[in-house]
């Protein structure tokens, strides 16, 4: 420690910092000195930093004065800043940004004891002094008190001798002193108090080195491993690391120090001490808990499928361990019935009912979408702390935080949280009664703006930014982000105070004259700090070109020792072609004979690929379904069949269908789409909404009868079946399926046909592994001499885009069937006739079946983009890194 600052503490002078970190890096100092003395107790000494010495003299101060904190003077501002553009008609004004940039520079102008008039105002400080002008009133008239005031009431209080005052203060570490600080140092002094002012001694000898990086990422990391080579020599010496633009490194410094410095703590769900300390936090909300508590409090009595499927899944509520594979059952099944929001009332009856069908016991996240429900309905205005105190008592009641074991930082963050409950409670002292939602908006501001670091004992190397580290020194320092940007910083004058009113007197921010001699003491102060410095800058960030701070362009370039890179993600791709590759693509087979659950999507699976077929119908890996809005693609393409289906079910043959008159027609289509749609609704278990029902009746109805404009032009037919099912064997595999449609045609055969209301490419008949084996399946199980052509029909708006696609015995019978691609590949393959095209899938087909139930798992897709573009299995396979890897191997 400092002699000087040893002797004064041990003297009992007080010593002020600049911050809170100063004055624990010299309490520590002290403390570790009186035990290499061998003392085993000793008096503390007074350091502490500044801001906490006038928090304790707010109570020396003579009268009842009422400190308002962060909080209420936020809300007090903003009450006054909603309230004038109301009276304005400003109703695009932001009034949570306005209100704090209007605080922070009412807060300027009372540090600078700075007044300005109405004749170098514009509009924005015209508006800004009507709003100080409220403010002033309101404080008088109901003594309340900004705490940036106290420097200025404890000078009044000192001058009428009111204070009892310190035989001597040091003001320790500070970079510059604001006129009020300065102001209050001038009369304590005035009445014999010594002042002194502390600042560590420069580091003498210093070896500086310019490091210039390719990009950030780059020289965190470099910096990262010249931490590793000298803690690796020295575990016991003090590494500074000090960033400028900390909050623009904080992510990046995380990222590559844990990497580098902890790779340990890596480990999913491991917690531990990092070897490095940064003095920047997160927001308190990015914390889990934190967020978990927000989001429970923004509900609604609406919530979309998201909202559900995430109280499903958190573990920050009751029930979250116990019924966990409960719940996440319930997620699925809700899924499927794809449902993009609901009310709460709907949801809770929803889930007793398919708890009572698929027997899935979820009684505790029941009763906690009853209580979220109930807890909507409150009075409309009540006072804030009785919001924060019911706020409390809910979040009790649905189980927050969780039954598992709170972490130590968790631990942290809810002390953080209950602390700003109780910051909102503060609130009853300035605001009036407000509603729930205004309640929560409060305390999700308060929260997001809170800054939460947890606590823990500081490591070996410590993450600063430039005012951070005011009075440290280091063994070793590292300066990240020297570029010409970041130092000196770009001026940012308060947008409420007239500028030439905040160059006048030299406020902080207002000019880039005044910047620039900041940096320059700054850097002069950084350059000194430790022997051993490296000043480092991107040479690109984010693709634009950056060059040095003109503090270091006359600063030698040097390369600093680095260590290897120990991060787990680089060591593995380094070395990644000495890894043991295991090959294993063969899975148990099939060791039933009874039908396969699955049907012809094996078949289309295997023939996409194996490990598809093996993953979806063997291990049951699938994807979640999706809601959205409104009716999807595959309810309308399901409308379409249902409707269509119901309508063949009363017409039966195409004689009937030209018989009928439009009115009878229309009819007969309406009443099939009102069963379609009826059918939607209790598969889903909800009505839809009476305009939504109308235009996807009308859409249903105008493309049906487009439809049947092709089904007139045919010839004739009557309908034999309609979804009938069907078992069939496909080599060694028995599986059942599903046929949308059989008529039975003018010369005796029939015709499979498969409605689409997407695209779809009968080429793909042709191939060796059929990807579209649905109609191809079903006639394995009929004679070829039954069959007549075989024919997706497509359903779709545009009538260019419709008609039928396949293969007949005649296709002039079947309108839109001709296709020259299709007759050029025929005669490719030398197949003159429908005959032909039977016997390849006669032969093909079964080899599928065969791979299929041999276990045959082999990541083999038919064609990438035909088989992996929209594939929910990439993630499981990792197909795209094994090209990725090839590709690169291919490149070097």
């Amino acid at each position: 420690m400092d002699e000087i600052l040893y002797a004064a503490a041990g003297e009992g002078s007080l010593i002020l910092t600049v911050n809170d970190r100063l004055a624990r890096e010299l309490l520590q100092q002290y403390d570790s000195e009186q035990q290499r003395l061998g003392l085993a107790a000793w008096l503390r000494p007074d350091i502490l930093s500044i801001s906490a010495w006038l928090c304790r003299c707010q109570l020396l101060i003579p009268g009842t004065l009422l400190f308002l904190n962060n909080a209420q003077l936020q809300h007090a501002w903003e009450i006054i800043v909603e309230s004038d553009a109301e009276q304005s008609g400003n109703y695009l004004l932001q009034v949570p940004q306005t209100a704090r940039r209007a605080l922070q520079a009412h807060q300027l102008l009372i540090r600078y004891s700075v007044e300005f008039d109405r004749g170098e105002a514009a509009e924005d400080h015209r508006a800004f002094l009507r709003w100080r002008k409220t403010w002033q009133s309101r404080a008088i008239e109901r003594g309340w008190h900004d705490p940036v005031e106290t420097p200025w009431l404890l000078s009044e209080a000192i001058n009428r001798e009111h204070i009892p005052l310190p035989g001597k203060i040091i003001i320790a570490g500070f970079d510059e002193i604001t006129p009020d600080v300065l102001h209050l140092c001038d009369v304590m002094n005035k009445y014999g108090v010594c002042i002194e002012y502390w600042h560590p001694q420069p580091c003498q000898n210093v070896r500086r080195q310019r490091v210039a990086a390719a990009d950030p990422t780059d020289e965190v990391n470099r910096c990262a491993r010249w931490i590793r080579s000298l803690l690796t020599k020295n575990p016991d010496v003090s590494i500074g690391v000090v960033a400028p633009r900390l909050e623009v490194y904080q992510s990046l410094i995380e990222q590559e120090f844990t990497a580098e410095l902890d790779p340990k703590a890596m480990l999913a769900g491991e917690e531990t001490q990092h070897v490095f300390n940064l003095s920047l936090g997160h927001s308190l909300d990015r914390e889990g808990v934190i967020h978990a508590a927000l989001r429970l409090l923004r509900l609604g009595m609406r919530i979309d499928h998201a909202e559900i499927s995430w109280l499903l899944c958190t573990p920050y509520i009751r029930g979250s361990l116990e019924e966990a594979a409960n719940r996440a059952q319930m997620d699925r099944e809700l899924r499927s019935l794809r449902r993009f929001d609901w009310s709460l009332p709907r949801l809770a009856r929803t889930l007793k009912g398919l708890s009572t069908k698929y027997a899935i016991a979820v009684p505790d996240f029941i009763k906690m979408i009853e209580i979220i429900a109930a807890d909507l309905y409150q009075p409309a205005k009540r006072m804030p702390g009785f919001w924060a105190e019911y706020f409390a008592t809910y979040l009790g009641k649905v189980g927050w935080p969780g039954e598992r074991g709170l972490s130590s930082r968790e631990y942290q963050a809810v002390q953080h949280f209950r602390s700003s409950l109780a910051e909102l409670a503060s609130l009853d002292g300035v605001s009036s009664p407000i509603d729930r939602s205004a309640a929560v908006r409060i305390l999700i501001r308060n929260i997001t703006s809170l800054e939460f670091q947890p606590e823990g004992v500081d490591g070996p190397v410590q993450v600063l930014g430039e005012l951070e580290s005011s009075g440290l020194v280091f063994d070793h320092l590292w300066v990240l982000g020297l570029h010409d940007s970041a130092l000196p910083k770009p001026p940012s004058p308060n947008p409420f105070i007239p500028l030439p009113v905040q160059r006048r007197y030299r406020m902080k921010r207002s000019d880039a004259e005044r910047e620039y001699l900041f940096a320059e003491q700054i850097s002069t102060r950084l350059f000194s700090a430790a022997p051993d410095i490296v000043l480092s800058w991107p040479a690109q960030d984010n693709g634009a070109e950056q060059r040095p701070s003109s503090f270091i362009r006359e600063i030698s370039d040097g390369q600093p020792l680095l260590a290897e890179s120990c991060a787990p993600a680089r060591i593995i791709w380094q070395e990644r072609t000495s890894l043991e590759e295991i090959s294993d693509c063969q899975g148990p087979p099939i060791s039933t004979r009874k039908p396969f659950t699955g049907g012809t999507g094996i078949i289309k699976d295997q023939a996409l690929c194996p490990f598809r077929a093996f993953a979806h119908h063997r291990l049951r890996a699938e994807h979640l379904d999706v809601p959205d809005i409104g009716i999807d693609n595959m309810a309308r393409g399901s409308l379409a069949h249902i409707a269509l289906e119901l309508f063949w079910g009363k017409v039966v043959d195409q004689d009937t269908l030209l018989s009928l008159d439009e009115t009878t027609l229309k009819k007969l289509l309406d009443e099939a789409v009102n069963g379609a749609l009826g059918r939607l609704e209790k598969e889903r278990r909800y009505d839809l909404p009476a305009r939504q029902r109308h235009i996807e009746q009308q859409r249903l109805i105008s493309l049906l009868l487009q439809w049947l404009e092709f089904e007139r032009q045919r010839s004739r037919f009557r309908v034999v079946a309609s979804e009938q099912n069907h078992q069939v064997k496909i080599g060694q595999l028995a599986i059942r399926t599903r046929i949308d449609r059989i008529d039975e045609l003018d010369d005796g055969t029939c015709a499979i046909i498969d409605y689409k209301t997407g695209r779809a490419e009968p080429l793909q008949w042709l191939d060796d592994r059929i990807t579209e084996p649905q109609l191809p399946a079903y006639c394995l199980g009929l004679s070829q001499e039954q069959i007549g052509a075989v024919m997706f029909a497509v359903v779709r708006g545009k009538v260019k885009e419709s008609g039928f696609r396949g293969l007949a015995r005649k296709d002039e019978a079947w309108p839109g069937a001709k296709s020259r691609a299709l007759a050029t590949r025929l005669d490719e393959k030398g197949w003159g006739t429908l005959k032909d095209v039977l016997a390849h899938w006669s032969s093909t087909l079964p080899v599928l079946g065969d791979a299929f139930a041999r276990g045959d798992a082999s990541v083999d897709p038919v064609d990438p983009k035909l088989a992996c573009q929209y594939c929910d299995l990439t993630g499981f396979c990792r197909i795209l890194e094994r090209d990725t890897a090839s590709l690169e191997g291919n490149n070097d």
